[in-house]
């Protein structure tokens, strides 16, 4: 099996992405020039001058639309016959020019052209039906503008408009009004029975519209298609629907099999992972804004069909866009990583991926905000006024709002970092990453458990890489029959053991006899250990407690353990002289009217101040007087001796 070095992996990635891009391109660029050869390809027929619209009145708008319907109804004549490019060519700046006449602005932005090619074809049959008023009795340039005279002239017994644009690009010309785009369909289906007054071999041109197909499709094609594919389905043929459904499968299928490609070349370098995983959308969007509209062309959807597939190819345009910015956004920012001064694991880094995340996120709204815009949806023009509207939205993503600014409040707080071993909500596990919505967090079982923002910003967080050494805390109980001295050998014993331990620190030393158990005099040890790794902190530990059973052994005790002693002996009963002494003394208290409850007398607690001796007899501190200051003292504040002196002296002034 052959191995390739890591170095080699990228370049062989880096490679083979610069490929898939440099095809896309090239594949644009040969579709260009070939279709532009292909439609000069006839000279004589291309040649022709085209005359220049006119809307400066409804006359002028009027008669530019009924001498370009008429080269448009001959050319259409002649390219069923003769499906040639330059044809083709002419049907297309004809077809252009007659949509010029017509005011689409109200038409979303993805079904205009389609819409106004059937508004046009509504129009062909509606004029070749109805007798055109003379242009005699249209409004011209002289008879508008001035005062009393309308902004639209309406023709006769129709309901079709032309009308002065008053606002937008197109300001100040007469176009078929937006009400006749919309009214031109409902006239004519009144009219479809009329037959139409040229003598032509079928009786509709937008019935003749929905067969025609491009020039790359053969007549032959055409003809030898089944009755059965030629029903409508969608307002078109059912074989041009069909074949473009199988068009946008091979485009999805296409796109799957690049996607399954880049994962199998993917490998541990995020930015290469990134980058290749770009080859997808990449691969879409030049299918889609290339191979799709040539085919698309070609195949000559009409009605509702062509609204489908040109919404169709909006969504997909529009997704691949928002698909490739996240990438994008994403290799940016790994870019960035992989500076020399940024670890790919640290505080930095995991800070920039939550930036491209939310970069990534606000790019992608906007781009399908305009992508809806296009569809007809008033996206932008709702963001612009939510007003009320807004306190609803905010209400509706209070969670992921809560959410993104917690993964902030983390980020800037710093309560834990990736990689910090903590404890929260009672388990324990090590932060792998905090991203905009949630926080993931590897168990000690190696699980995975994902905690949203919100949720985790609020729980009391214990991170343990904070910690500067790691406690050690036991309590220890050894027998009721060990003595007095015999305790105070483990007690010194034990603070020897641990202060000649190399691996604790001294100061923070406690052992400590804690008090009396059901079956145990128990000691209490507090330490800290040198150390922040846990594997080194459990061998600490392991040796100290070691240290402990050896030293209690060695004191001639054992360690308690729950347990039931039964003597057996005489009982001699209770110590009656010291009984008697107890009861004298109550009693001469009680005469001389000096019994200390409930509690003792001022002179006698004066007197008895400070008098017992700690510490004890024997001791080495004996007789000393600043307990607060001697090494290991453990103040409860922070507070500077001088902080204290200063206190002291306010409160006797």
């Amino acid at each position: 099996m052959v191995r390739v070095s890591g170095n080699m992996r990228h370049g062989i990635h880096l490679l083979f992405l610069s490929a898939v891009i440099l095809a896309v391109s090239t594949l644009d660029l040969l579709v260009q020039p070939l279709n532009a050869q292909a439609l000069d390809a006839t000279p004589a027929v291309t040649d022709v001058a085209y005359q220049p619209i006119r809307t400066e009145s409804p006359r002028e708008t009027f008669e530019s639309f009924l001498r370009i319907s008429s080269e448009l109804s001959d050319t259409i004549l002649q390219y069923r016959s003769d499906k040639s490019i330059a044809l083709a060519k002419r049907l297309g700046v004809l077809s252009e020019q007659a949509l010029a006449l017509i005011d689409l602005g109200q038409v979303p932005a993805a079904n205009r052209s389609e819409r106004g090619n059937d508004t046009l074809m509504v129009l062909l049959d509606i004029f070749g039906r109805i007798e055109a008023p003379p242009l005699n009795e249209v409004p011209d340039v002289e008879n508008v503008g001035t005062p009393g005279s309308s902004t639209s002239w309406r023709i006769p017994t129709t309901p079709l408009t032309i009308e002065l644009i008053e606002e937008g690009p197109r300001a100040g010309e007469y176009l078929f009004s937006a009400d006749t785009v919309r009214s031109a369909p409902r006239y004519f289906r009144g009219i479809e029975t009329t037959p139409l007054r040229q003598p032509v071999p079928f009786g509709s041109w937008l019935e003749l519209s929905r067969h025609i197909t491009g020039p790359l499709v053969p007549l032959w094609v055409e003809r030898a298609m089944p009755s059965a594919l030629n029903i409508h389905l969608l307002d078109t043929p059912a074989w041009k629907s069909l074949l473009t459904g199988l068009l946008y499968a091979f485009v999805f299928a296409i796109g799957w099999l690049v996607r399954r490609l880049m994962r199998i070349l993917e490998g541990t370098n995020p930015l290469t992972r990134v980058l290749l995983r770009s080859a997808t959308p990449l691969t879409i969007l030049a299918l889609v804004q290339v191979v799709v509209p040539v085919m698309a062309l070609n195949i000559n959807l009409t009605g509702r069909a062509a609204d489908l597939q040109s919404q169709l190819q909006t969504v997909i345009t529009y997704f691949a866009f928002s698909w490739l910015f996240w990438l994008s956004s994403r290799a940016f920012f790994e870019w960035l990583i992989q500076s020399p001064s940024i670890g790919e694991k640290s505080y930095d880094a995991n800070l920039l991926r939550l930036v491209s995340g939310i970069v990534g996120i606000i790019g992608i709204v906007l781009i399908l905000a305009f992508g809806g815009q296009e569809l007809g949806l008033p996206v932008l023009s709702l963001l612009a006024g939510l007003g009320v509207g807004g306190l609803a939205v905010a209400l509706a993503i209070r969670p992921t709002l809560e959410n993104l600014i917690s993964g902030f409040t983390l980020y800037i707080d710093k309560p834990i970092r990736v990689g910090d071993f903590c404890t929260f909500g009672g388990q324990n596990g090590t932060v792998e990453n905090i991203g905009i919505r949630s926080t993931q967090i590897r168990a000690l079982d190696r699980t995975l458990i994902s905690i949203p923002n919100a949720q985790f910003a609020d729980m009391q967080l214990v991170n343990w890489a904070r910690c500067d050494q790691m406690l050690i805390q036991e309590t220890i109980g050894v027998r009721y029959e060990t003595t007095p001295d015999q305790l105070r050998f483990v007690l010194a014993k034990l603070r020897e053991m641990l202060h000649r331990h190399p691996r604790i620190d001294s100061p923070t030393i406690r052992v400590r006899f804690v008090g009396y158990g059901d079956s145990s005099l128990n000691i209490g040890i507090r330490v800290y250990a040198k150390t922040r790794e846990w594997n080194d902190f459990f061998a600490i530990q392991e040796d100290v407690l070691l240290r402990i059973y050896d030293v209690v052994v060695g004191a001639g005790t054992s360690f308690a353990f729950p347990s039931q002693t039964l003597y057996l002996g005489r009982d001699d009963g209770l110590d009656k002289e010291a009984q008697a002494a107890s009861e004298k003394q109550v009693m001469e208290w009680r005469k001389k009217g000096k019994l200390p409850f409930p509690r003792l007398p001022e002179d006698q607690q004066e007197a008895l101040a400070d008098t017992l001796d700690y510490p004890p007899r024997g001791s080495y501190e004996a007789g000393g007087e600043d307990f607060d200051a001697a090494a290991g003292a453990e103040r409860l504040s922070a507070a500077s001796a001088e902080d204290e002196a200063l206190e002291g002296e306010e409160e006797l002034k």
